[in-house]
């Protein structure tokens, strides 16, 4: 039977990540702060808590899980990368086409690259004493490599890593299991009333110091969020202070991710929990919506920017909405539950 609560955490969760996506080009649509202020705030929690789930759910020597998730990342890199290259004019035979860079993960594809080298490596890396504190310190090292490049997503890869160890570790310790679904509704309101005081306090506390900022600074903050940048290009200004800026990156976003978590409902929300059951069709597919959009419809569309945000959450909400429909799963199922095990049987029946 599944989990109401995972689900309902990840249903929320994808939809953000469609919301985050629709958002990236407003932020330079408008003059005020508020779209850079709700990405910068999106990009603190959202795909940590993702990828803390991911590890906290990983099971060793599911090698045909690994098979099916490179074979699924590949028809969608050449799905989505020729998309792409049509809505850009990009020749489809062009190696400036994604499709045909199979190593170098397409935009939201990077996660699902990670994901699979995370499963590969991860047993190996677990037999080590204390391997998160490893893991984290290899990302804060490797932040001051400038040359890394897509190829595997590579920088992705090694600085969200820590998120999949800890999640990795909580579930050895069934540490989500000490908050989930308690029998008592006291202690359930108790949980929830905690990780709303540690969310709210975070936010207020980020909006309150990013008040004092330039309003360039959000940009290069929501990039530390991201981790898409070496520290040189992170924090030009003093890049020996990279690591530390970075432990505090992941301080806030491993406190913001595990109790945003803590605020979900764990019974079943009917969109949210079919959502997050259907989280990666929706991961999958939402990009090449996201992409049509950004081709056809102008980044600020909208009189003022709070009508955009309304307008472009309600946007991500139907966008969830038609890819979770029992129609649309039933059509790319195919595509994205490619059973592997049929080809290993046809593979022993013949040997």
């Amino acid at each position: 039977m599944r989990n109401h609560w995972y689900d309902n955490i990840k249903g929320v969760l994808v939809l953000l990540v469609v919301f985050g996506h629709l958002l990236t080009d407003v932020r330079g649509a408008y003059d005020d702060i508020l779209p850079k202020w709700v990405y910068l705030f999106l990009y603190t929690f959202h795909m940590p808590l993702f990828i803390m789930l991911s590890g906290y759910f990983f099971r060793e020597n599911r090698y045909l899980r690994v098979i099916q998730l490179f074979v699924v990342y590949v028809i969608w890199q050449v799905i989505l990368g020729s998309w792409f290259a049509f809505t850009e004019g990009i020749p489809l035979l062009s190696l400036e086409n994604p499709a045909l860079n199979i190593l170098t993960p397409y935009w939201a594809l990077w996660y699902l690259m990670a994901i699979i080298i995370w499963y590969v490596i991860t047993p190996y890396v677990t037999q080590l004493k204390g391997y998160v504190l490893f893991a984290l310190l290899f990302a804060l090292l490797f932040g001051f490599q400038a040359e890394s490049t897509g190829f595997f997503a590579l920088r992705k890869v090694i600085m969200f890593y820590p998120f999949f160890l800890i999640g990795n570790w909580m579930s050895e310790r069934n540490t989500l299991n000490f908050f989930e679904l308690p029998k008592r509704a006291e202690q359930r309101n108790r949980y929830r009333i905690g990780g709303f005081a540690v969310f709210t306090t975070l936010t207020l506390g980020l909006l309150a110091s990013m008040s004092f900022q330039q309003e360039g600074t959000f940009y290069h903050i929501g990039n530390l969020f991201k981790f898409r940048f070496a520290y040189e290009s992170a924090v030009p200004e003093a890049i020996w202070s990279g690591p530390f800026a970075f432990l505090i990156v992941y301080t806030v976003s491993i406190l913001m991710a595990i109790s945003f978590a803590l605020m979900i409902p764990g019974r079943e929300l009917p969109v949210f929990t079919r959502a997050g059951k259907y989280s990666l069709y929706v991961y999958l597919v939402h990009v090449f919506l996201v992409v049509a959009w950004k081709a056809f419809i102008p980044a600020g569309f909208m009189p003022t920017s709070w009508l955009q945000l309304l307008v472009l959450f309600g946007v991500a909400f139907l966008i969830v909405l038609v890819i979770i429909s029992p129609p649309v799963v039933k059509l790319l199922k195919p595509l994205v539950e490619i059973d592997v095990r049929r080809a290993q049987d046809v593979k022993d029946v013949k040997s």
